[in-house]
């Protein structure tokens, strides 16, 4: 009993000792010995102990989120570059006891509604992420101070699952090899920057990894987190329209009635406002301001510059004067501060696609930050097409050799001018994309008319003379103009707004501006204007101009492709841009077969959403298409091969050049196969044989499968392979059988487009079977294709596979099956 008694007493004298809370320091003590760095969040820096302290000033409190990758790895494969930029977040720290809670929110699902209730059972609906939790190590007056070194050592970015999707090994995060990099942890009055150097290791990295780092086993990158504050309510969404190359964000609003969809579509842009509301031309505000890394060096930079100053004269159609500037970034300013917009150079161990990201608020549309990523190896890839067309410019032999190259090249067009209007272009497109403006693949097809487009050099060849001197625009274009005018015209008030969006989108169908974007471009479309590196509006045209500029370039190359001194393999990649000249045109002709022309429609146009390209438009687009099979556009003239040394010692081989299968020879039937695989392949892809079907069974006027089939099997197979191209014509004949079997066994296919395979190829099995070989390698080849036709058809194992059926859409209302 005195135990029970004792124990009581312990129990009513408890709370009346001190609680931890109480105990604790206050913020301003724990933090005395520390190096303090001011801003929206306040950090301390324990260097003794290696650790950084998180000063918390308003708990509950939204604000953006932002991560990004600091420094990369090199290789284009895996997406780790320097400036990748994660998700757009909305973040707020809550307090629960002794903890504060890192909670991602959730901004896509919302209800705009005064009804607090209904706003309260969407918020409960979706799920929240708490990606943190931090112990409170000292407060004052509602502040408090977090240990937060753990979090911000942490694979924020993902760099683990990169490289394990690359296939470049199983890595973990070594947090004793990682810390916290303090030249680039730094507080504003807006935003907080903190960036940690990490360290992934593992045993067995991947061939990239060990190429790209000094030690696979440790690659170490740095990742940025920034803590932003939101921008002010002032801020007007503006409706996304699918006619105009907008980017959107989605947000769920269900306080929309039943016969809206739930969605709501913002277009992404900058906040730009007229200091003089009521006049047709005013300087804004606050200008947009892009800084460019300082480390770009020349000609790129001012080839950048002037690029991506072109949106300055474009905003001028939007009503405003000098509202797009470019400078060079100052050298006490970070990069990676979320309060300024960045042109950065990005260095790789080959080609790869440059980016144009941003921060955008995922509440609303409004870009935060701009990050554009400048991909520094794009200028060797255009000068390789420059240089591929160096000996049909007429350049004179004795300077190639005397040394005096570069002076002799055509003197309207230098290599340095070649290569910078395309950087100028190519920086047009990337801030392009930060402005909110998707890609336009169409623009091409009405005058060049959009930097957002992928353009081709135009090259032209006049009476026996090529022409690069117009290779780029050098300026935007007419949709780039009509789309900024949608996106940051300001108007009175709402009614205005919409009926001054609705004029511009009836603008651009009245002036035939077609807007198609990803990825309605692939090669297996169906609208030959939505394609990517062609010129022209009629691609049937530009197709037949192409291969008569082809033919030109194969015809005079020869060593004038390279410097005196470089070594002769490096011809093989000047002479892969030439001989694949007329590829992109070809594949996007391709799409005129089982072609329609199409718009991203709605109830109240006054074009027709669909039209099937006239029956006279396909049959000539394959008929083109075939005479690129024939062996006089395939072949490589043997003075050419000649040319085409081996590798030399100490040179690595190079992935965008045309391979061999002969090595160290040149083998010119490889690059013929190569070439006719991927036309043949094209011609043949399912969505488009289906359309062709379809087509056709709406109008028999128009072409069917039995015609473009036989028009492939009578073009490459109603003549015996003779004479000195016979090795080319069974290579095109083989590549005609090999994706003829892939089409029919295709479970992607339909039923009739299989059966229509399997038609051809019994047709080529006759032909094989009753043809008389005139060589040895003649009858290997008969006989090898009458017998893998033979050992396809006699599959008695399995029937025919039905056709898969397009998914059905739930029945059940509840959207169930």
């Amino acid at each position: 009993m005195r135990l029970r008694a004792a124990l009581l007493g312990l129990v009513l004298v408890a709370p009346l000792a001190p609680s931890p809370a109480a105990a604790q320091e206050t913020i301003a003590q724990a933090t005395a010995a520390m190096e303090k760095h001011d801003g929206y969040f306040p950090l301390y820096w324990d260097g003794t102990k290696g650790k950084l302290y998180l000063e918390i000033p308003h708990l509950d409190q939204d604000f953006l989120y932002l991560t990004s990758l600091a420094t990369g790895v090199g290789a284009v494969d895996l997406g780790l570059d320097r400036g990748t930029i994660g998700d757009n977040q909305i973040g707020r720290f809550e307090r629960v006891g002794p903890k504060v809670l890192f909670v991602l929110e959730n901004p896509r699902f919302t209800a705009y509604t005064p009804n607090a209730s209904l706003e309260r059972a969407v918020n409960e609906s979706f799920p929240t992420s708490t990606v943190a939790a931090f112990d409170i190590v000292a407060e004052d007056h509602g502040r408090v101070l977090v240990d937060a070194t753990n979090y911000f050592l942490g694979d924020v970015m993902d760099v683990i699952g990169a490289l394990r999707g690359g296939k470049q090994g199983t890595f973990h995060l070594d947090k004793d090899r990682s810390s916290i990099y303090l030249p680039r942890t730094k507080a504003f009055p807006k935003n907080t920057e903190v960036e940690a150097s990490l360290t992934f290791a593992s045993e067995q990295p991947g061939r990239e990894v060990r190429s790209h780092a000094p030690d696979g086993r440790a690659l170490t990158v740095r990742e940025h987190h920034s803590f932003v504050e939101l921008p002010d309510t002032n801020y007007h969404p503006r409706v996304f329209d699918p006619h105009i190359g907008f980017f959107p964000v989605t947000v769920w609003d269900f306080a929309r009635g039943f016969e809206h969809d739930y969605r709501v579509r913002f277009i992404m842009r900058h906040r730009l406002i007229k200091k003089d509301p009521s006049a047709a031309m005013s300087e804004p505000v606050q200008p947009i301001v892009y800084y460019l890394d300082p480390g770009i060096p020349e000609p790129y930079r001012t080839a950048l510059e002037q690029g991506a100053g072109w949106w300055n004269k474009v905003l001028e159609a939007a009503g405003f004067i000098d509202a797009f500037q470019v400078k060079v970034l100052p050298p006490d300013v970070d990069p990676m501060d979320a309060r300024y917009n960045v042109i950065m150079w990005v260095e790789r161990t080959s080609p790869g696609y440059s980016i144009g990201p941003s921060f955008v608020d995922p509440r609303t549309g409004e870009i935060i930050k701009a990050a554009v990523r400048m991909d520094t190896y794009r200028s060797q890839s255009d000068f390789d097409i420059y240089a591929g067309t160096i000996p049909a410019t007429g350049m004179d032999e004795a300077a190639a050799e005397d040394g005096s190259w570069l002076a002799s090249l055509d003197p309207n067009t230098t290599p340095e001018a070649f290569a910078m209007a395309r950087r100028r272009q190519h920086a047009a497109h990337e801030v392009g994309h930060t402005l909110g403006l998707a890609h336009n693949f169409a623009a091409t097809t009405y005058g060049r008319a959009s930097v957002m487009d992928y353009p081709a050099p135009y090259i032209t060849l006049n009476d026996g003379t090529l022409d690069l001197s117009h290779a780029y625009r050098n300026g935007p274009g007419a949709w780039d103009s009509l789309a900024i005018r949608y996106g940051y015209t300001e108007y009175a008030d709402s009614a205005a707004e919409a009926k001054g969006l609705a004029a511009i989108v009836h603008e651009a169908m009245a002036r035939g501006m077609t807007f198609i974007t990803n990825p309605d471009q692939a090669n297996d479309g169906s609208y030959p204007a939505a394609s990517e590196w062609v010129n022209g509006s009629d691609l049937n045209d530009e197709l037949a101009r192409m291969m008569n500029v082809r033919r030109f370039l194969i015809g005079h190359f020869d060593q004038r492709a390279i410097q005196p001194g470089q070594p002769m393999a490096l011809l093989v990649k000047r002479f892969t841009p030439v001989y694949l000249w007329d590829r992109f045109t070809l594949l996007a002709a391709i799409k005129a077969v089982g072609g329609m022309a199409f718009r991203y429609a709605v109830r109240g146009d006054t074009i027709p959403p669909t039209r099937v390209l006239s029956p006279e438009r396909q049959r000539r687009a394959l008929k083109l298409v075939m005479s690129a099979l024939t062996p006089s556009e395939l072949a490589v003239p043997e003075r050419v091969i000649q040319l085409m040394a081996p590798r030399p010692f100490g040179f690595p081989s190079d992935e965008r050049a045309l391979h061999s299968d002969a090595g160290p020879a040149f083998d010119q039937l490889a690059v013929a196969r190569t070439f006719a695989t991927e036309i043949v392949s094209d011609l043949l892809s399912p969505p488009r044989l289906a359309r062709v079907v379809a087509f056709n069974a709406r109008d028999p006027n128009e072409p069917g499968l039995d015609e473009v089939l036989s028009d492939l099997t009578e073009q490459t197979w109603s003549k015996p392979a003779t004479g000195p191209n016979a090795a080319l014509d069974r290579v095109v004949q083989r590549v005609v059988v090999d994706q003829l079997l892939a089409l029919a066994g295709n479970d992607d296919a339909t039923v009739d487009v299989r059966a229509g395979a399997e038609w051809a190829l019994r047709s080529i099995m006759e032909t094989a079977n009753q043809r008389a070989p005139l060589t040895a390698a003649d009858a290997a080849h008969l006989h090898m294709v009458e017998a893998d036709i033979q050992r396809y058809l006699s599959r008695p194992e399995e029937p025919t596979k039905p056709s898969k059926p397009v998914a059905e859409p739930p029945s059940d209302p509840i959207g169930g099956k």
